[in-house]
């Protein structure tokens, strides 16, 4: 069967009036993890969060199947006047640049109608068509309404740039054909949003057919519930949709991190190995939607502190206008400073909030997997225990908010229902609860009330979009004209007092600064001798090492005395450590220097590959190069006004003739300072 009938939407595809490509980032990407980790090998958890920041009024135009169960069970308690009234709510709501085609299905599938723009005159003959058409009877062919609807969308003439999906709805189970059947219809990359209507649903099938489709969910819709409320959840995210096809990219950093694994809920991931990365493919993402993603990473042992970037991350989607974005434009590098203070096993705060989710969803998904009602009400409170040990926050109260709904549910089929519309909620960050967002909340409202009078008509998604607009527009001359109140020009002549208090004292340094002329203090390598290299290269390890290293630490400064705190340095050789040299804190008097020195004994250490190849060269070539690092922190005072503290580095190479006499090259002990006089 053909259906290459549809109508051909509007030139304008977008909400509001026509208007240029917008520059901004449409998605805002922000990273939460640990400042610093330890320098041995440890595990890190960084936080991506992936926030829709769009606008409705560029929102793409909707290609929407309505698949709808009207077999007999239908005619029960009412749920078919429920339904009726939920797709007139759907009907008023579209705007004239979307579509809607009603698939209904029973005995056999039918489409009552191809996708039509969404016209005065087109509303009201959908509406004529729900209130006429759609009667009960007969038994429950799901494939068949299923396939239908994909196929509806698949063979449309008209589809760039279009938002595609499907909403089924069902109240009870597949027959003649096996349960199976529906699950084995391929969807493609359409997404499906399926609804179990009354207790004796399918809920397993409908979750696994939504499941299956990219980006879609299950609901569970109790007999005493609205329909057109659960509906308005979903239609409030397809009718904000500006972001499409979103992807984001995650980069380990060879040396430096490596990506143990990624939790992004059920949204698939692919793993490209030849450059180290990870995608996750979230769809179409609703207006203000976040998405939240946990990378574990293993950081390898390190021989130094250094600022080390822990993962690199950057989004890219498509909009409205078929341009591909890539946000942020240049990637967002999570970065982590390896030090010897950092605590192994402390967690970000951000972080640690997404792991008690996803732990608490495990709790959920155990539940789910229970064969009977006692057992799942047992894991239930496991995860009411895990939830009361946690500090109250907005997530901790909507979680627990959420759990004694489950837990108030007396019948198995209820819970069980529940806890997979519960679970794939949460797989896909989407629908409801803690991932509601204020546009559904909104069309909530206007279906509730929608319900209680159906001739008492919603706003479109015209009339909306039009209504945000002009409250944009009315907010910000009056802004501009508000006269500020009395405390506010109390709080700018007080930050005017301030800045020019801060200018003046800034001005009193910088003057005794300029006539006291401070110099720093530095460190210098003044001498180093490498007495002994036993080099093995069959096994390749330094067997036996031996090394004097003088250090100078000099205070040029004629008024002031100067401090450094306690100094660890550290000698490699080709990113191997060799020794560790340590210096207690010590002052340094004014005009006067103080030597340290250094008689280094190392064995045994072994070096990697390209260690062995460059150890075995620099013998050949007569020249052995050692690399020495350090970082002390420095604080001197001049006068009453100025106070100095900063850091002391130290990071240079000391290349030593060896086989021969074993004396370091001049040049090094000229160069290898903090701080030229």
């Amino acid at each position: 069967m053909s259906f290459r009938d549809d109508e051909a939407p509007p030139e304008n595809s977008s909400a509001g009036p026509k208007q240029p490509i917008r520059k901004v980032d449409r998605v805002r990407l922000v990273a939460y993890s640990n400042d610093k980790a330890p320098l041995e090998e440890n595990r890190q958890q960084v936080l991506l969060e992936v926030v829709d920041t769009s606008s409705a009024d560029e929102r793409s135009g909707l290609d929407l199947v309505a698949v709808l169960d009207v077999s007999g069970s239908m005619a029960n308690g009412g749920k078919l006047d429920k339904l009726k009234v939920a797709m007139k709510f759907v009907i008023s709501k579209l705007g004239p640049m979307d579509r809607l085609s009603i698939v209904t299905f029973s005995s056999n599938a039918d489409r009552q109608c191809p996708l039509r723009i969404m016209t005065v005159f087109a509303k009201e003959e959908l509406k004529g068509i729900v209130e006429d058409k759609l009667s009960a009877g007969g038994s429950t062919s799901m494939r068949d309404g299923l396939k239908m609807g994909v196929d509806v969308l698949a063979q449309r003439q008209y589809s760039s740039g279009r938002v595609s999906s499907v909403i089924l709805m069902s109240d009870g189970w597949e027959f003649p054909l096996p349960r199976s059947a529906s699950m084995d219809v391929d969807v493609g990359d359409v997404a499906v949003y399926t609804f179990g209507f009354g207790e004796d649903h399918d809920a397993e099938v409908l979750g696994a057919i939504a499941s299956k489709s990219q980006g879609g969910t299950f609901r569970y819709v109790r007999d005493d519930e609205s329909l057109s409320a659960h509906f308005a959840k979903i239609l409030a995210g397809l009718l904000s949709i500006v972001v499409q096809d979103l992807k984001l990219t995650l980069w380990e950093q060879p040396g430096h991190s490596k990506i143990e694994r990624v939790e992004a809920g059920s949204y698939p991931q692919t793993l490209v190995g030849d450059t180290c990365s990870v995608n996750v493919s979230f769809g179409d993402i609703f207006s203000d939607e976040v998405r939240k993603v946990i990378v574990h990473l293993i950081l390898p042992a390190v021989h130094r502190e250094y600022r080390a970037t822990s993962v690199v991350a950057q989004c890219c989607y498509r909009t409205t206008h078929g341009k591909t974005f890539y946000s942020p434009r240049g990637h967002l590098r999570c970065f982590i400073h390896r030090t010897s203070s950092a605590s192994q096993g402390s967690v970000n705060p951000e972080v640690k909030e997404e792991l008690d989710r996803i732990c608490y969803v495990s709790k959920i998904e155990e539940a789910n997997a229970m064969n009977d009602y006692d057992s799942a009400h047992g894991k239930l409170e496991e995860a009411q225990k895990f939830l009361d040990s946690k500090q109250p926050n907005r997530m901790v109260d909507i979680l627990k908010n959420e759990l004694q709904q489950l837990l108030r549910l007396k019948r198995w089929k209820d819970l069980l229902a529940s806890l997979l519309a519960s679970k794939m909620t949460h797989d896909r960050q989407r629908g409801g609860g803690l991932f509601a967002t204020p546009l559904m909340s909104k069309y909530t409202e206007q279906a509730n009330v929608f319900e209680k009078d159906p001739n008492k008509l919603p706003p479109s998604v015209t009339e909306n979009v039009e209504e945000a607009q002009f409250v944009m527009k009315k907010r910000g001359p009056e802004r501009s004209r508000r006269t500020p109140s009395w405390w506010v020009r109390l709080m700018v002549i007080l930050c005017t007092v301030l800045s020019i208090s801060v200018i003046v004292a800034g001005v009193a340094v910088f003057a005794a600064y300029m006539l006291i002329k401070p110099k720093m203090p530095y460190l210098v390598v003044s001498d180093a001798q490498l007495g002994l290299l036993q080099y093995d290269s069959q096994d390749s390890t330094i067997r036996s090492l031996q090394m004097l290293i003088t250090i100078l630490a000099e205070n040029i400064n004629s008024k002031a005395d100067a401090s450094f705190s306690g100094i660890d340095f550290t000698l490699e050789f080709h990113g191997a450590g060799v020794a560790l040299l340590r210096a207690e804190q010590f002052m340094v008097a004014r005009e006067s220097s103080l030597t340290l020195q250094f008689n280094i004994v190392s064995e045994k250490q072994t070096l990697d590959p390209a260690g062995k190849q460059s150890m075995e060269e620099s013998l050949k070539a007569g020249v052995v190069q050692f690399d020495l690092f350090t970082k002390a922190r420095t604080r001197w005072k001049v006068g009453v006004f100025v106070r100095h503290q900063y850091w002391t580095h130290i990071s240079c190479g000391l290349h030593f003739f060896f086989p021969g006499n074993g004396t370091v090259m001049p040049s090094d002990r000229d160069r290898c300072r903090s701080k030229s006089p």
